[in-house]
């Protein structure tokens, strides 16, 4: 037996925990999307003591928790949770990419296959707008044309839900399934989404997100033909509109907001959803009544985690979640603060203000379990998804070398260069393309275009890739030919894209700007993201709390996918068949 092989057999049949009564019931993914990972360190003094301050306390604090890939955003950071392994193994490399086979960009948590449960009503009251104040954002029509366009025909609308198809590697809801015979129930929440499926697999009992189109609660029928009668309930209140014409204030006007988190209005930053810049913000979507706008701008509040903290609660009890002598799994994911992060930055008013409500809405949680589920009889692993670029504006402010790139339109010249490189004798039609598509930091070139020309799809991609880094912004490129490499030739930021990189999914050449610049097309020509390797995207808190957890701070390198193996060594259970990250050391009391 090889020696991998005799640490893998050590890891899957590590011992379980002595004894059956400090089994915790229920086990709780709790997700702050976007929450950087020195947020809960800086703000630590501004927490009241039964949110983040209990967790730190009374569980371990892993204060260098990073995410080991690249391209780091929602889907691929939900799918490493639970599944304990990354984008190269789970596929999930994206929200989106784009799919050769089918010619199109693919959801990486939807499909045409299934439908919405409730279904859309048919009558939906057509949006009014109401006097719209000058301080609204309004988009620059010209600026939001991507320079490469898709050439592939227009295909009719079809809308695609909820389903976790595209995902390549079980969950820890999956193993939960399967230890205990099906019995121990599995539920994902969220007001995204990927969100809410991911996490919990293909045999969760039941994964909710809101549609704003109507504000509803839904799933999809790769779930359930009906939605759960608790979910009914609060659809048939509307309980999503109970934020309508309210204000988003600050919420502790006694703190120097502007000492704690900079000025309210700074260049760069933008306004919302009809929300405006500046506090107070307006919770109405510049609408007369609830619509499409509303519930976009609820999401983008605070508000939208007040509305997921109820669903939580309703899940718990409806369900019975953790009050029975099987264990079960509970995933919510929290998205307001990704929404507010990008429309304002992380050195925003706004951010400090939904960190701070974040940490109520924690508190109101766990007071929750402790009451329902009990104390000490369930355990809380907390992180975020990814974190987040700080507004290039205000990076540039600060003295450091950051800027806003027009990707698409450096990939456009990419374009005439590649014709120039490979078309000398003009023999091809002019409107034939080497880049075939464009989604996220993946560029896929026309296979079928070149193998005709008798070129090699390698030569091409190398060739763009050099061209692409005579940009100012452009740290480097990375080509297939480059990520099949071994990872032992590869330094911190080769080692992540080649984590981030899948080979039936991924593009032909990936693109890696320098720290502290963003891409500004085709949406972000305000406001601010994440994907990169660096560590301002890497970064998140790892919070674990629970039984036969040694409380204390712990320095030492983890990841977000150690999750799944935590949960299953809490539990006594295997860990998912693709778990690559074992529990940390010591995390557990002997």
């Amino acid at each position: 037996m090889t020696r991998s092989a005799v640490i893998l057999l050590a890891f899957v049949s590590a011992p379980l925990l002595a004894a059956e009564s400090e089994k915790p019931r229920l086990v709780v993914l709790i997700v702050f999307d976007q929450m950087r990972g020195d947020y809960i360190a800086k703000w630590q003094p501004l927490f009241g003591k039964d949110g983040f301050a209990r967790l730190q306390s009374e569980g371990a604090w892993y204060t260098n928790c990073h995410y080991p890939y690249s391209i780091t955003a929602t889907g691929p950071g939900h799918s490493s949770m639970l599944t304990g392994c990354g984008p190269d193994v789970h596929g999930i490399i994206g929200n989106n990419w784009y799919d050769r086979k089918s010619g199109s960009v693919v959801n990486c948590s939807e499909s045409t296959r299934y439908t919405r449960i409730p279904p859309i009503a048919k009558d939906l009251p057509k949006e009014e707008l109401i006097d719209e104040p000058q301080d609204l954002e309004v988009k620059n029509k010209k600026d939001e044309e991507p320079s490469i366009k898709d050439t592939t025909p227009a295909k009719p609308v079809v809308r695609a839900y909820g389903t976790s198809d595209r995902l390549l590697a079980p969950t820890f809801g999956d193993a939960l399934k399967g230890a205990t015979g099906g019995k121990g129930k599995a539920i994902g929440l969220s007001f995204k989404d990927r969100s809410a499926v991911l996490p919990v697999g293909a045999k969760a009992d039941g994964a909710y997100w809101v549609d704003s189109t109507d504000g509803m609660i839904v799933s999809s029928t790769f779930f359930r033909d009906t939605v759960h009668p608790w979910v009914a309930e609060l659809n048939k209140k509307r309980a999503a509109d109970a934020w309508f014409n309210t204000v988003w204030k600050h919420d502790r006007p006694e703190l120097d907001y502007a000492k704690l988190a900079g000025p309210d209005v700074v260049n760069g930053e933008g306004k919302g959803v009809r929300q405006g810049s500046t506090f107070p913000h307006p919770m109405n979507g510049g609408l007369k009544r609830p619509g499409k706008s509303y519930y976009e701008a609820l999401a983008n509040s605070p508000f939208g985690n007040e509305f997921l903290l109820q669903l939580a609660k309703d899940a718990i009890v409806a369900e019975k979640l953790g009050q029975d002598d099987v264990p079960d799994l509970l995933s919510v994911s929290f998205s307001s603060n990704d929404l507010v992060g990008h429309a304002w930055g992380p050195d925003s008013q706004e951010v400090l203000d939904i960190t701070l409500r974040s940490d109520r809405i924690l508190a109101d949680l766990l007071k929750f379990l402790d009451e329902k589920v009990g104390k000490g009889k369930y355990l809380v692993c907390l992180t975020a998804d990814h974190g987040v670029c700080p507004l290039p504006e205000l990076s540039a402010k600060r003295g450091l070398n950051a800027h806003r790139l027009p990707v698409r339109k450096v990939l456009a010249q990419g374009e005439e260069f590649l014709h120039a490189e490979f078309d000398r004798d003009s023999k091809l039609d002019p409107k034939a393309r080497f880049i075939e598509n464009v989604t996220g930091h993946w560029v896929y070139l026309n296979h079928k275009l070149i193998e005709s020309m008798k070129l090699r799809n390698a030569d091409v991609a190398h060739a763009l890739a050099r061209f692409v880094e005579r940009f100012d912004g452009i740290d480097r490129c990375f080509t297939r030919t480059d990520l099949d490499q071994p990872a032992d030739a590869y330094d911190a930021i080769g080692k992540r894209m080649r984590k981030a990189y899948h080979p039936d999914r991924s593009g032909d050449l990936a693109i890696v700007l320098k720290p502290y610049w963003l891409e500004s097309d085709p949406q972000y020509s305000t406001g601010t993201s994440h994907g990169s390797p660096h560590p301002y995207d890497t970064h998140v808190p790892l919070l674990v709390f629970g039984p036969n957890v040694k409380p204390g701070i712990r320095r030492e390198e983890v990841v977000p996918a150690m999750i799944a193996s935590i949960f299953a060594k809490a539990l006594g259970i295997a860990p998912p068949a693709k778990a690559e990250y074992p529990v940390p050391e010591s995390l557990f009391k002997e």
